[in-house]
């Protein structure tokens, strides 16, 4: 006797019920009516509002980290990899600086700046990755960033030079692409009125994707620091043109590297110190504001000079609960390291302070070892350990749950760049639509 066919409703049931992506993969795999129904858009959206996109590693200047056993992503991570690693399928740009290539292979390319919602953001460098933070626009260079090492030094042909003597933002050159879908854009470079718009010094340029809002699929937002004025160029995908924004509050500090993208904010703290604000910029409004940073329980830790002994990020933003701002700050104490859980609730008279939630003792790594957080997303902390010596390589990255403190390690990586390490969270294809 034939066997009942299972109606699709009860097939939805059935499937909003596995444990994770990576098992819906495989049941997608097993018939063509299984298949059918989990690539489904009225089951995708159902299975999106019960479960966040798994952790599937991370991306820097290195390439990609995929999660590892005993991760729960693992299985899943591994199955992605060649794909979330490689962006040779975004079209290289043509330029002076992409005719030379240096022995080792590692010429111009693509390298990620900020991943979000599925897409990653890239960025073109012309530089072997170990000259980058020495030469280029990062630390207020006076050297191009199209301008190859060997021409500063004086040992090569002078070919790489821009039309400028300095950069400016009309110089970078920056794509959106989905890695698993394999579809890209090329954004235009800010035209060049524009970018002399400003009239003055470039020295730091920070592309970052703002949250997809409504019926806007993404939005680029360069955050340009000038010596004596903060401006953010906008590229939204909906009118595929560049604006450009003055921000009348300028940071106390120079380097913004560091940011932590909560609800629809960007938020801004200091690489290496404790400062008096935080810097805040809202994606909707495309206004910038303050915090206040030093009251309440922040006053303690400062006042104590923890210092962490590197030049490692200190501190990192989370989602908060009913509008408050969270926020997790390293602290070293005894040889080893703990998350000190603060808290400010919204409003903007002084009654409101930072106020201590709970202090996480980290596992103690070994001697002489430091811990470094990475950022925030998706309800999840990062931090990465460093061990003792001067050998930069072989760091374990951890990710802790916010609201549970449940802490779990992720990967294991060579190459370290805490400013750079951005976490990669996606559906696998057969439970998304391609982002770009």
């Amino acid at each position: 006797m034939d066997s009942i066919p299972i109606p699709d409703v009860l097939l939805e049931e059935i499937f909003l019920r596995l444990p994770a992506p990576d098992t819906l993969v495989r049941a997608s795999a097993t018939c063509t009516t299984f298949c059918r129904v989990i690539k489904g858009r009225a089951f995708r959206r159902r299975f999106h509002a019960l479960h966040r996109p798994p952790l599937l590693g991370f991306m820097d200047a290195a390439g990609f980290h995929p999660a590892e056993a005993p991760h729960p992503s693992a299985p899943l991570a591994g199955a992605l990899t060649p794909c979330a690693a490689d962006f040779s399928f975004v079209p290289a740009v043509v330029s002076s600086s992409s005719y030379y290539k240096k022995d080792d292979g590692k010429g111009p390319r693509w390298r990620p700046r900020d991943v979000r919602g599925g897409r990653v953001l890239l960025d073109w460098i012309s530089l072997h990755p170990r000259f980058i933070k020495s030469w280029s626009y990062h630390y207020g260079s006076d050297i191009s960033i199209l301008v190859d090492i060997s021409d500063v030094l004086g040992r090569g042909p002078h070919h790489t030079w821009t039309k400028r003597d300095m950069c400016n933002a009309a110089d970078f050159h920056l794509a959106v692409c989905d890695p698993l879908s394999r579809g890209f854009m090329l954004l235009p470079t800010i035209p060049e009125d524009l970018a002399a718009l400003p009239q003055d010094r470039l020295g730091a340029f920070e592309p970052v994707l703002a949250p997809a809002t409504g019926d806007e699929p993404f939005k680029v937002i360069c955050v340009a620091r000038y010596e004596t004025k903060l401006v953010i160029f906008v590229f939204p995908s909906t009118t595929m043109q560049w604006c450009m924004v003055e921000s009348p509050v300028v940071p106390s500090w120079h380097v913004m590297s560091c940011f932590d993208c909560v609800g629809s904010c960007f938020y801004w703290t200091d690489r290496y110190d404790w400062t008096d604000h935080l810097m805040v910029l809202d994606t909707r409004t495309l206004r910038f504001s303050t915090v206040n940073f030093l009251t309440g329980y922040h006053m303690e830790l400062r006042d104590a000079d923890l210092s962490i002994g590197h030049d490692w990020r200190p501190n990192a933003v989370v989602v908060g609960s009913e509008g408050a701002i969270e926020m997790f700050s390293l602290v070293p104490q005894h040889g080893s390291f703990a998350l000190h859980h603060t808290s400010l609730q919204p409003g903007q008279d002084s009654t409101h302070e930072w106020k201590l939630e709970k202090i996480v003792q980290l596992p103690r790594q070994g001697h002489g070892y430091s811990i470094s957080t990475v950022g925030a997303a998706e309800g999840f902390l990062f931090f990465q350990d460093i061990p003792a010596g001067h050998e930069l390589e072989n760091f374990d990255c951890y990710s802790m749950e916010v609201k549970t403190y449940e802490i779990i390690k992720v990967c294991t990586k060579d190459f370290f760049d805490s400013a750079r390490a951005h976490p990669y969270f996606s559906f696998p294809p057969v439970l998304s639509e391609p982002t770009v």
